[in-house]
Formats: C-alpha cells, sequence, structure tokens
C-alpha cells in the first residue's frame, strides 16, 4: 500500500499531537492550537507550504474547512489532502497551507476550524483521469497521450510537454515521445521501457485542490515483471517546479544492462548544460560543439570525467533566451530490504545525443555496453526530484537554481503549541 512520504525536504509535516475538537456542532470559528513556523536558513520565503496533521473527534462538515489565521486578521484555508483513522480514537486531517515568511523569521498562526469559504483557485485543471492539463502562473504541464502511438507505446499521466508561461510560452517537448517517462530500464536483447509503459496498474490516485495537485500510479511493465514501479507528481499553486518521485523495487532477480531515472528529453531548446562541481564552483558546458571550440568542456569530455549521480542539481539554460529548466535532488535512496546497498554499475549523470539534435539528461544507476549486472530481489532504487523552471539573466546564470536548492534543502521548521482540549 502506498503511503506519502514523510520527510518530504520541501514541504515539512508535524503531528498535531494530543489535540482534539470537541465533538458537538460548530456555533462559529474554534480554536485547535497554534501553529509555529520558522525559517531556519536566513532565505526570504515569497510562498512555502506546510503539512499539518490535527486529530478531530468528528469529520468536518461540509460547509466547514481549516485555517490558519496571522493574528493580523488574515484568515487562510487549508487544502484537506488525506483523511484517516486515528491511532486511538476520533481521525486525523492532513492540510496543506500556504505561507509567507522573512529570512530569519518565526510566525505563529491560529488553526481554526470554521465556517468554509471559497478559494481562488491558484491551479487550473483540466481534463480526466491521469490525462491531466496544469496550470499556474509560471507553466502548462501536459500530462495527456498526444505523444502516444502505436510505436512508443506510451499512456497519459508522464509529462508530455511543458510550457513556459514567463518566457514567452516557450514550449519544451521531444519530437514523437513524452519528455518525461523516467524511471526506465533494459534487459539483454531487449527494448527498454519506462513507467510511462505501464497498462495494467496496480494504483493510481489522482487528486486536487486550489493549491496542490498529485498525480500517482504504480505497476509493472510487460516483459519487466520483476520491477515494481512507483511515480508520483506533485504540482503547488504560485511555485516555478513541480515535484516528482519514484521506487523501483525488485520483486524477483532480474539481469539488466540498464537501470536509470530523472530523465529529461528535450529536443534543440537549449544551448548549455550547467551542474556543481564537488567543490562548489559550477560547470557549463556547450550541448552543441561550434568552431571555433569553445573554452568549455564539450559534452564527449564529459565521458572522461563523469558528473556524479548524486549532484545537488543539474539543468540545462537557453544563452540567448535565458530561460533553464533543472532538476533539484531532493532525495536519493539506494537501500535495499535488508539494509544494504542495492548495486549500482557505473553511476553517473549524463548528458546524451539524441536524433535530429535532441539533448537528454538521465541519472544512471546500471548501464553497460559490453556486459549485464544481476540485480537481486529486494533491491530498491528511489529518488525524489523538484524540476524548476528559472531565469539566467543575470552574470551567474546559477544563481536561481543555486539559491532555489538552498531553499528546497533547508524547509521551514514547524512546531505546535497545544491548546488544551475543547469538550
Amino acid at each position: 500500500m502506498h503511503t506519502e512520504s514523510l520527510n518530504h525536504p520541501a514541504f515539512y509535516f508535524v503531528l498535531l499531537s494530543g489535540m482534539f475538537l470537541a465533538g458537538c456542532s460548530l456555533t462559529g470559528t474554534e480554536k485547535a492550537g497554534i501553529l509555529i513556523v520558522s525559517e531556519p536558513a536566513g532565505i526570504a520565503r515569497d510562498l512555502e507550504y506546510v503539512e499539518v496533521d490535527i486529530p478531530v473527534k468528528r469529520l468536518p462538515e461540509k460547509n466547514e474547512a481549516f485555517f490558519i489565521d496571522d493574528n493580523n486578521g488574515n484568515m487562510t484555508k487549508g487544502q484537506t489532502l488525506h483523511i484517516r483513522q486515528g491511532p486511538l480514537s476520533g481521525y486525523v486531517v492532513r492540510c496543506l497551507f500556504p505561507v509567507r515568511i522573512k529570512a530569519g523569521q518565526t510566525r505563529r498562526y491560529v488553526v481554526t476550524l470554521a465556517k468554509n469559504r471559497a478559494t481562488v483557485p491558484g491551479l487550473k485543471v483540466t481534463g480526466a483521469g491521469m490525462a491531466l492539463v496544469i496550470e499556474n502562473r509560471y507553466y502548462i504541464a501536459e500530462l495527456t497521450d498526444e505523444k502516444a502511438t502505436a510505436e512508443s507505446g506510451l499512456g497519459a499521466g508522464q509529462l508530455a510537454t511543458l510550457t513556459l508561461k514567463r518566457f514567452k510560452q516557450q514550449k519544451l517537448q521531444r519530437t514523437g515521445i513524452s519528455m518525461h517517462w523516467a524511471p526506465n530500464f533494459k534487459k539483454n536483447g531487449m527494448t527498454y521501457k519506462t513507467i510511462g509503459h505501464i497498462r495494467a496498474f496496480d494504483s493510481v490516485a489522482v487528486s486536487g485542490g486550489p493549491y496542490r495537485v498529485r498525480v500517482y500510479r504504480s505497476g509493472r511493465v510487460k516483459g519487466y515483471e520483476e520491477i515494481g514501479l512507483e511515480g508520483e507528481y506533485r504540482f503547488y499553486a504560485g511555485l516555478p517546479y513541480f515535484i516528482f518521485s519514484s521506487t523501483m523495487v525488485m520483486g524477483e532477480d532480474v539481469v539488466l544492462t540498464m537501470l536509470r531515472n530523472d530523465e529529461m528529453t528535450m529536443d534543440s531548446l537549449f544551448t548549455h548544460a550547467m551542474f556543481p562541481l564537488p567543490d562548489g564552483k559550477v560547470k557549463i558546458v556547450p550541448l552543441y560543439d561550434k568552431p571555433p571550440r569553445t573554452p568549455h568542456y564539450s559534452v564527449k569530455e564529459l565521458r572522461k570525467t563523469p558528473i556524479a549521480a548524486n549532484t545537488n542539481w543539474f539543468c540545462f539554460f537557453n544563452d540567448s533566451l535565458k530561460y533553464g529548466f533543472g532538476s533539484i535532488r531532493l532525495q536519493y535512496d539506494y537501500t535495499n530490504d535488508k539494509g544494504g546497498q542495492s548495486p549500482m554499475l557505473n553511476p553517473e549523470t549524463r548528458i546524451t545525443y539524441s536524433r535530429n539534435g535532441g539533448r537528454y539528461w538521465d541519472r544512471r544507476f546500471v548501464f553497460t555496453r559490453e556486459d549485464s549486472l544481476l540485480v537481486p530481489r529486494g533491491s530498491r532504487y528511489f529518488e525524489q526530484n523538484a524540476y524548476l523552471i528559472f531565469n539566467t539573466e543575470t552574470e551567474n546564470p546559477a544563481h536561481e537554481i543555486t539559491e532555489y536548492f538552498m531553499r528546497l534543502s533547508h524547509p521551514l521548521t514547524v512546531n505546535y503549541e497545544q491548546q488544551g482540549s475543547n469538550e
């Protein structure tokens, strides 16, 4: 059974333990407790989301919702994400709240249950099932099956195209296939397949609201039944990135020549790649060699000094049009079911040439052309990435993606002060 991660580095999860709302009907606003949010890294957050579990003795009625009050008369409604049975009695309601906080600031919010109010949605969603088009102020993400053909074998639920609204509606895409269809894998003598090729799903869950849309699926791909797959997108209102997390678990021993993730494949829409080195410096690499030879590394030279598989972030950018698109690596875990490390062969982050001038990057766990690797039952490969759209207009094109890496790596801290039972 799938459960949402409780250790997401960007959205802090806290249990409001011991606090119960009264079982009687409400006659007005009812205080539940005090939420204390602190910014620990000296980075102002114009928008951040915090997740809160609120134990209650009864479920909120249809005309009720949870709010946070900043003590200045500003009431912000939350989005209910999940309701489950409480550990002893009653229920636990998980809510998502948007907050704004200055660098180093601590803010106190009163958590209340009050009469519901209409919320202006920050996300526009059209479509049905997993074939969705999701729009916020920064992008339009299409998870439709527009790239599905008999040849590609793809369906809906994977990112097909991404339109950059701040950059003259530039559309990121790959001709003929979806731009994002990782994780993927290959056996010797067989065609490589991806999570986008699942046809018989074990589980599908799509949920939405004014602040967040979640698209989750799990299952197995024909011919690769040994590999259990999970993938989840989270799109947020008002943020220039979305989150994708995935897990590959080996239910049986399997011999592979390729196992990889974090792949974004696109047409010739970028001029350079950029990534941090272990010493903190940033390396810029031209994606297309042009005479006279540039003073930077070329993509081919990176074969001699591969990019680390666990580099903090990686991106492509267009030096003329000043847009960038990159992956911020939030979590990277390949612990197997016995607590050891799942096997890897030639792990790295790689840039690859593709037909008609296209380029893609991916993170490789297993990659070999001459050999294959036995990946035993119980091996597990998990990762979670934030895919960021950013501006490169400054003298330092890495400024914005570095700032978001710091922001996502140092989440807001959250504490709760119990107000006592309302019984």
